[in-house]
């Protein structure tokens, strides 16, 4: 019985990997067997296709970290600390899973197709906490989309930045000073 379970993990691992390399479209899906060391046909028997894999390996893994970040969030009690919560999981990801953050950053975009208008991502949890802190004057007369997109612009390309090698220091050393940066672009 756990011989599937330890197949279709390492079939996980492997296409996660690969997908963060390769990108979604790059990769096929004998190199995602070939690197879990598993047949073609199994990765068939749980997933109907190399997008299903990489749908379900993204929503899998978002959920799990929304459960993470509205908690930190649900702490905090400012708009400004919250934002920090937020870059604080995001950063402690990325120095703790490098490739689940890189393939939750890389993969948003193609993701983004199959999500409903409800689905809940950090760019949604974003604009309720900065919503939140307009109506407590914390944060000043916006587009909670425009002041999303600005926070979320500079906050999430540092984790790419190291993925491309251009920062080399670990993400938690600079929470707040990305904090202190993306705050004075919204604060009131």
């Amino acid at each position: 019985m756990s011989r599937p379970i330890f197949k279709r993990q390492h079939i996980h691992e492997a296409a996660m990997k690969l997908f963060v390399e390769k990108g979604i479209e790059g990769t096929t899906t004998r190199e995602i067997a070939e690197a879990a060391k598993a047949g073609e046909g199994t990765m068939f028997r749980h997933y109907k296709s190399k997008e299903d894999l990489a749908w379900h390996l993204y929503h899998e893994n978002l959920t799990s970290f929304m459960a993470k970040i509205e908690e930190g969030v649900a702490k905090a009690g400012t708009a400004r600390l919250k934002i920090r919560s937020m870059i604080t999981d995001f950063y402690n990801l990325y120095e703790t899973d490098p490739i689940l953050c890189s393939f939750l950053l890389l993969t948003e975009h193609s993701a983004a197709k199959r999500m409903g208008d409800d689905y809940k991502t950090p760019t949604s949890l974003l604009v309720d906490v900065i919503e939140e802190g307009r109506r407590k004057g914390e944060i000043r007369p916006m587009d909670p989309q425009l002041a999303a997109a600005l926070v979320f612009g500079a906050a999430i390309r540092v984790p790419l930045f190291k993925y491309y090698k251009r920062v080399n220091r670990d993400l938690r050393e600079v929470v707040d000073e990305v904090t202190d940066s993306v705050w004075k672009m919204i604060e009131k």
